[in-house]
């Protein structure tokens, strides 16, 4: 064997060693970004429920208050209000007020079964909201924060 073999040999050893570990730091760059990517670009959670207290008045007997199955839930997903009507309700009215007092959302439906109402809040500021949920017989609401 010659000299220039030898030295071929080994330049191409250590050729090859670098392009195995060029690609092995390729891999494991392309591994990071793409968690990277992915932790970036991943939905976080954002939905929150909120949870309604039956509550009544004069017009109400105690009674038709403490049900222990609640009709009716809600939940805030940045500024979407979800307002979930799981039966029949008949007329009900939605007030959603600021914590200043102001109504920003008021609507009276009449809720004839399962169904989703979204509210939009976009525009609203950050702070604390007040709901309540009114029926001819029940009364429910709630505090939560955008």
């Amino acid at each position: 064997m010659s000299l220039f073999s030898i030295f071929v040999s080994e330049k191409s050893k250590y050729n090859i060693l670098k392009i195995t570990i060029m690609k092995k730091s390729l891999l494991i760059a392309f591994c990071c970004s793409m968690f990277f990517v992915t932790f970036v670009s991943a939905e976080t959670k954002t939905y929150f429920d909120i949870h309604l207290q039956a509550g009544r008045d004069q017009t109400i007997r105690p009674t038709s208050v403490n049900s222990s199955v609640i009709p009716v839930t809600a939940g805030i997903d940045e500024d979407l209000l979800s307002v979930n009507f799981s039966s029949p309700l008949g007329s009900t009215t939605i007030i959603v007020e600021d914590s200043f007092g102001e109504v920003i959302y008021e609507e009276t439906m009449n809720v004839n079964g399962a169904f989703t109402l979204p509210i939009s809040l976009a525009g609203a500021e950050a702070g604390t909201y007040f709901i309540q949920i009114k029926t001819t017989k029940n009364k429910w609401y709630a505090e939560f924060d955008i």
